[in-house]
């Protein structure tokens, strides 16, 4: 019998050329953003979580993942590309349309959790979701932000189903698009009542507006990092660097070509 009932969601976007991807910047090694690499994201999610299903979000990709690969796999196809965070179309980006469309549909099963994991995260250690879970003390867990540059990760999340339907009448009552403020500033802001309640131009990116908003901006990081209340997941590393292969459970995104080489290693181990 599973200790915790849970989906495992993820977004997905897969250019046919590299040319195609249209960010202004791409992180981690090319493989990342290769169809190939979705194999061993699922092979790290196979081998180390118990997901009672596995949905992935495609904004409408011209290469699809392999969904035949486990029979608890979901595909569903947005009708469009919505676009990085960075340069999107619509209110919100693909990642925030692959947030919404998995928290849906965890609300839908008879499932506890709702687990994200991004497409080019890669995670490590028998039991990490459930060691997550273990240490969760008030229904949300995210990534923290320390060392990067936005107040929370979101390359993994965990939510207790039951708080899904408050969380997203706070993340669609934020009017500003994601590429003013950023999914992961809008996360960390609807676990805040004080946050939600002051105006949005406290948290709009700095390099988004005019200079003379500059100010609140400023104040608006400082305050999110005292407001925001969630359970900060227990274990490394997300975006954060150094990785230390040696811990018993981690997760990283962006990884490079040596990362990627070390992950195998370890995999082939155990």
């Amino acid at each position: 019998m599973e200790k915790y009932k849970y989906v495992v969601t993820t977004g997905w976007w897969c250019p046919e050329n590299k040319m195609d991807d249209t960010r202004a910047e791409l992180i981690g090694d090319d493989k990342l953003r290769t169809k190939d690499f979705f194999k061993l994201w699922l092979q790290g999610v196979v081998k180390y979580t118990s997901p009672k299903k596995i949905l992935i979000v495609d904004s409408a990709s011209p290469i699809k993942p392999d969904a035949f690969l486990d029979p608890r796999i979901e595909l569903v196809s947005l009708d469009c590309n919505a676009g990085h965070a960075t340069n999107h179309i619509g209110k919100y980006a693909g990642v925030t349309r692959a947030h919404v469309m998995g928290m849906v549909y965890a609300l839908t099963c008879e499932v506890d959790y709702w687990v994200y994991i991004e497409q080019d995260a890669l995670i490590y250690g028998d039991g990490i979701v459930e060691r997550c879970i273990d240490e969760m003390k008030g229904g949300i867990m995210f990534g923290h932000g320390e060392g990067t540059p936005q107040p929370m990760q979101q390359s993994l999340m965990i939510m207790k189903t039951d708080l899904i339907p408050s969380f997203l009448e706070k993340l669609t009552n934020i009017q500003s698009i994601d590429n003013l403020i950023t999914p992961e500033m809008k996360f960390a802001m609807c676990t805040s009542k004080i946050a939600m309640s002051l105006p949005e131009a406290f948290f709009y990116e700095a390099q988004n507006i005019s200079k003379g908003n500059i100010i609140l901006t400023k104040i608006g990081r400082k305050l999110i990092r005292k407001l925001m209340n969630y359970d900060s997941l227990p274990i490394g590393y997300g975006r954060k660097r150094p990785i230390d292969f040696s811990d018993k459970h981690f997760y990283f995104q962006h990884g490079c070509d040596e990362e990627l080489k070390e992950y195998l290693a370890l995999m082939d181990k155990n």
